[in-house]
This record gives structure tokens, sequence and C-alpha cells, in this order.
């Protein structure tokens, strides 16, 4: 009998194209003004030691990608992004080919950390030496990226890549942010800018955590998807006694909690008076312009309040949420664009004009 024959080796992961298409702030830079504009001669970057190469099928957009792009928020990189999903096509030195080729994974807002100061050793999303996506390291509006192979996440092959998208960003800021907040079953949680990205996540993973949502938005479409997603009252901010309302439905309590969403001074005002004694506010929504929280030591001191702000979660929280997805308990309300359209997206987006989440489709 002959031998065996030997296992053929791998194939070769095939040849990267040198150029990609991407969507970049204009060297003119990030001003109020600016608007994206399509290359398609962007070279195509090369994995070092434990990175991988991801070719992108989607990323979402978020409202933090309009403070990037409109020059609100510092960016030292011209390509915003924080929530794709894709594939890896090649590997650097010291990762797995066999494990890590052809596996999805997603790029998030913690592009990396260094995962060994002593506020990591604590939670790696508050590390001083982070980098982020779309904000110091190209983005995800691009064919291509490079990441720590250490950082990116593993998507669930349950779930579609479009769909996951959101998860990256919208999805674990408003899962960490519910944690934070220290809530029980049946307490009271107020989420300002419920019917938007993050908002109508929020909804869900509250509900599934037992909570009792109230949202405030505006708009009868956003009134239908919160109080389909299970809130148990909307509110209309342009209508509503927002005040009233909330201190009626807590029997003149107020809220346990608020995350808000929103990017307004008055709606991190109204935030605060929403709070109940003992109550915490979850600060996720980024302002246009500069403003501090309108809270007293006196207020702070007698009520007892916590102030805590949020902007990712940790690898933990990320399965978790994952763990959610997949069983059907949190589930993006996506509306997709092809590429070309993601200036628009982003002018639409400042004008509060998309309900749930914008997916951008990334060119083959």
């Amino acid at each position: 009998m002959s031998p065996p024959s030997p296992p053929s080796p791998p194939s070769p992961p095939p040849p990267t194209p040198q150029t990609q298409t991407a969507a970049i702030i204009p060297p003119s830079g990030a001003t109020p003004n600016t608007h994206l504009e399509i290359k398609n001669d962007r070279p195509i970057p090369v994995p070092t030691t434990g990175d991988v190469l991801v070719k992108l099928e989607f990323s979402g957009v978020c409202h933090s990608d309009v403070h990037s792009v409109r020059g609100e928020t510092p960016m030292l990189t011209d390509v915003p992004g924080h929530e794709g999903v894709g594939k890896v096509v090649r590997v650097g030195e010291g990762v797995d080919e066999e494990v890590w080729l052809g596996k999805r994974v997603g790029i998030r807002w913690l592009y990396s950390s260094c995962l060994e100061c002593e506020i990591c050793e604590r939670n790696n999303t508050a590390c001083p030496y982070q980098k982020n996506a779309g904000a110091n390291v190209p983005g995800t509006f691009q064919q291509y990226i490079v990441s720590p192979a250490a950082h990116v996440t593993t998507i669930p092959p349950e779930l579609a890549p479009d769909e996951a998208a959101p998860l990256l960003c919208a999805g674990i800021a408003m899962y960490s942010s519910i944690t934070k907040t220290r809530t029980r079953p049946g307490d009271w949680i107020v989420l300002p800018g419920a019917g938007g990205g993050l908002g109508h996540m929020g909804i869900q993973v509250a509900i599934k955590k037992g909570l009792k949502v109230i949202a405030i938005d505006s708009g009868e479409k956003k009134r239908q998807l919160c109080l389909n997603l299970g809130a148990t009252a909307f509110l209309d901010y342009k209508v509503d006694d927002v005040e009233s309302a909330v201190n009626q439905l807590t029997s003149g309590l107020g809220a346990h909690a608020v995350i808000c969403t929103a990017n307004s001074e008055a709606a991190y005002e109204q935030s605060m008076r929403l709070l109940r004694r003992l109550g915490v506010l979850v600060c996720v929504g980024i302002p246009n312009v500069p403003f501090r929280l309108p809270a007293t030591p006196f207020d702070m001191i007698v009520k007892g309040l916590t102030v805590v702000g949020n902007s990712a979660g940790t690898a933990q929280e990320m399965e978790g949420l994952m763990e959610m997805a997949v069983a059907g308990d949190v589930k993006a309300h996506i509306e997709c664009f092809e590429f070309g359209q993601i200036d628009d997206v982003i002018q639409r987006l400042g004008r509060s004009e998309i309900d749930g989440r914008a997916v951008m489709r990334i060119p083959e």
C-alpha cells in the first residue's frame, strides 16, 4: 500500500490590487461646509506584524462622522467611518493564516489600545494611548483597512454583514451605557433621541434587560418605530410637556436613568431634570458646539446623582451584544445606501432626516 499523500499547502491569498476607492475629506480640511469626495486612487495599506487586512463589505454611518467631517471634533485622518464589516484577505507576520483568512470581522471606534497601561487593566476603552478608526487612523469609508487582529470583532455567521455593522458603534455604545446605569428590571429609563441610530438599539437592549423605556424624539415615523420596538411611552419634544409626562409616568419620582443620545444643550439640561434622586445620567450624544453640563454641586450632593460618559464598550460587552443579536433580541433598523451617496447621507444625518441607522455598501 502506498503511503498517504501529504496534505497540500494552503492556497495563497488572491492578489490584492494596489489602489482602492475611498470617501475622503478634501485637502482643504474639515469645516462646517465640507463635502466628502470619492477617490479611486488611494493606496491599499499593507498589514504589518499582528495585523490583518480586511476587504470591507459594509460600513455604518454614525452621527459622530458628521462631527468629524464638519470639523467639530478632532480628526487626524481624511477617511471617516468606524462601523466596518468585511472579510480578512491578508495577514501580517505573527498572525495565523488558517485562523484568519476569510473570517468576517468588524472594525470599531476603538481601533486599538495599548493593553498594558493601568487604565487598560480596568477598562481598555478609556486607554489614553488608544487609536480610533476615522479619527486618528483611516476609517471604514474605504474598500480595504488594516487593523490589529487583537482588536477586531468576530462577526457571528448568523448575522448579515449589513445588519451587523451598526452593532459595532451604535449597538455597543447603548449596551455599554445601559450597563453603566446600574438599573434593575422594572426601572424607568429615558432615551432622548430614541428614534435615531443609537436610540432605537438602546430601546431593544433596555427592553431585553427588563427596563421600562420612555422614548423621546419627534415625528410620527420615530413614534411608530419606538413604540413598535417596545417603548412604554413616546414623548414628542416638540409637542409634549416632557418633564410633566415623565413625572407622571414615574409616580412623581423621575427616571432611574437617562441616556442622552441627543446632542443639544437643551436635551442635556432636560436630561438632568428628568432624573430621580440617585439617578444616573450617561452622556453619549456629542454636541455640535461645546457647553457645560447643567449640574450644580448642590443638586449632585442633595440628590446623589451620578454622571458618566460612554463612547464604546469592552470586548466582553461586545460578545454579550452579539449573543443578543444572534438570538434576535436586537436588530438594527437600517437603510442601505450605495457608496456614491455617502456625502448625501452625511448631510441628511446632520439634518436628522434618517430614522434608525444608515449603512453604506462598500464597492467590490
